[in-house]
């Protein structure tokens, strides 16, 4: 490769999808520039950051520098012929939760146990985002099996956050979260169970959306619960995130993508808001709550304030109990699911070659962070008979999701409202250390499967250890079904906030 060409060294730090297009278009940039930038900067960041994931990734750059040329190739002939309409991800470099399962490179889920798992082909997903002209750059780490929210895994280790490396990234996608945060890949795809595409956004100052359950494949992806599960995109805009969940989905992008910036009305949930144990708290968590409600109330007042917005305050009273450890105990199913979907995803034709096929197996091996792992993964095994699909419990918990999601959408009609607004995270995210990440507010849009969208609204106050502070989070969940809705909401937020800032690290 010729001197010149190694000398030229794009600036890829928040560059978008339309950007880095028009580039392409003026001869400006190349793919495997951006492409060599970015696995430079994995090279100088990520043996601090640990965003990244090492299992399978022998001859990383021969495969991405390879898909890079040819797509070079493809350009200069397409744009000879004078054809400028690229594939909406042409030669996009995506950063992808190592619970995708793809043929190269494998996958492990975060674990040792299923180090250099083998797929006889892509997930679905993987497969639309390689037809829509991506390139898969690298896979990131995962809070063990996706169970948590610290990004903690026997395969990666800790991943950091980029804003202050004494606290965690959030989770359980906090990998891609805090790498694109950190700019080594343009966009990213994650999983949410019950937080994990908002947490890392709100704790990264990126954006990360789940879409309505159902709308994205979740066919080849490692599973926890067939419920709750959905994947979805990250990004540092919300623009980029709606390419890339036009791709995920399926869906064809909307010409002009025209927005409902007028006559919205937006929920205030205050009862997401306050810590649920305020008395019992440490003073530290107290003090970082008020500051966390400060900066969300703030970025809605902002927003009332410059576009035609209602903020219609909910009264916890004026709804049932919708406290995230109520909903918990009540509700979620992931430990009644995750055994039996694992089993059956292991020992499906998908894959080819694995180290386990069972939970049984991964127990049995001793090849996981023990300390990583949750109830989730420890009940089905101690309490099979309670923990399972066939259970009274586990029927109990999918009716009263069924009565959740009436009192959702009961309160919706009755208050005329739009979406709702909430911290996605009550405190900043918690130092390294503990691998359970408390106060996230994620598990209502969960449950009831609506699409929820987390935005940047702000930083904390700088610290020795966050010298531009921690990013805190903006949440609004939409109605079921209006994925795109919710989106237009997004970007008319983004728009006024304006509060993506990237970490400073020189």
């Amino acid at each position: 490769m010729s001197s010149d060409v190694r000398a030229n060294k794009p600036d890829v730090t928040e560059l978008t999808i339309p950007a880095f297009h028009a580039l392409l278009r003026e001869g400006r940039m190349r793919i495997i520039d951006i492409v060599r930038e970015y696995l430079a900067r994995i090279e100088k960041y990520d043996g601090t950051l640990h965003s990244t994931i090492g299992a399978g990734f022998d001859h990383i750059e021969e495969r991405v520098y390879r898909e890079a040329y040819d797509k070079d190739q493809w350009t200069v002939r397409a744009l000879a012929k004078g054809n400028t309409a690229f594939p909406p991800l042409h030669g996009v470099p995506i950063l992808l939760k190592d619970n995708y399962l793809t043929v190269c490179p494998l996958t492990s889920a975060g674990s040792r146990a299923l180090v250099f798992m083998a797929a006889t082909r892509d997930s679905e997903v993987v497969s639309r985002l390689r037809k829509a002209g991506a390139i898969i750059l690298i896979k990131t780490n995962m809070h063990e099996f996706a169970l948590h929210g610290t990004t903690t895994s026997s395969c990666g280790g800790q991943t950091l956050n980029p804003y202050d490396l004494t606290r965690t990234p959030g989770g359980s996608s906090g990998g891609t979260g805090a790498a694109l945060a950190m700019n080594l890949g343009l966009v990213g795809c994650g999983t949410d169970t019950m937080n994990s595409l908002r947490s890392p956004a709100s704790a990264c100052s990126i954006v990360g959306f789940r879409p309505s359950w159902g709308v994205v494949p979740c066919d080849g992806i490692v599973p926890v619960s067939e419920t709750q599960d959905v994947a979805g995109p990250m990004a540092r805009c919300v623009d980029d995130v709606r390419t890339l969940f036009d791709v995920m989905s399926g869906n064809r992008p909307r010409l002009g993508r025209a927005q409902k910036t007028t006559n919205v009305r937006i929920g205030i949930l205050n009862a997401y808001f306050d810590l649920e144990n305020a008395d019992s708290s440490p003073e530290e968590i107290t003090a970082e709550n008020t500051i966390v409600q400060d900066i969300v109330r703030n970025a809605l007042s902002q927003v009332q304030d410059t576009a035609d917005i209602t903020l219609v305050p909910i009264n916890p009273n004026s709804h049932p109990d919708w406290r995230v450890s109520t909903l918990l105990a009540n509700a979620d199913t992931q430990a009644f699911e995750f055994r039996e979907c694992l089993d059956m995803f292991l020992q499906s034709s998908i894959i080819k070659k694995t180290p386990s096929r069972s939970l049984e197996a991964i127990v049995k091996s001793g090849k996981y962070d023990k300390e990583a792992v949750t109830e989730v993964f420890t009940l089905p095994l101690s309490d099979p008979e309670t923990y399972c699909r066939t259970s009274e419990a586990y029927q109990t918990r999918l009716s009263n999701i069924v009565t959740l999601k009436e009192s959702v959408e009961q309160l919706y009609e009755e208050n005329k409202i739009d979406a709702l607004a909430y911290p996605h995270q009550r405190h900043l995210p918690i130092k390294v250390g503990p691998t359970v990440q408390p106060g996230r507010n994620g598990i209502l849009a969960a449950l009831t499967g609506r699409p929820a969208v987390c935005i940047p609204a702000g930083f904390s106050p700088a610290t020795p250890s966050a010298v531009i502070g921690v990013p805190v989070g903006l949440e609004l969940m939409g109605q079921e079904g209006q994925d795109e809705e919710l989106l237009d909401l997004a970007e008319c937020f983004e728009g006024i906030l304006q509060a993506r800032k990237p970490p400073k690290w020189e």
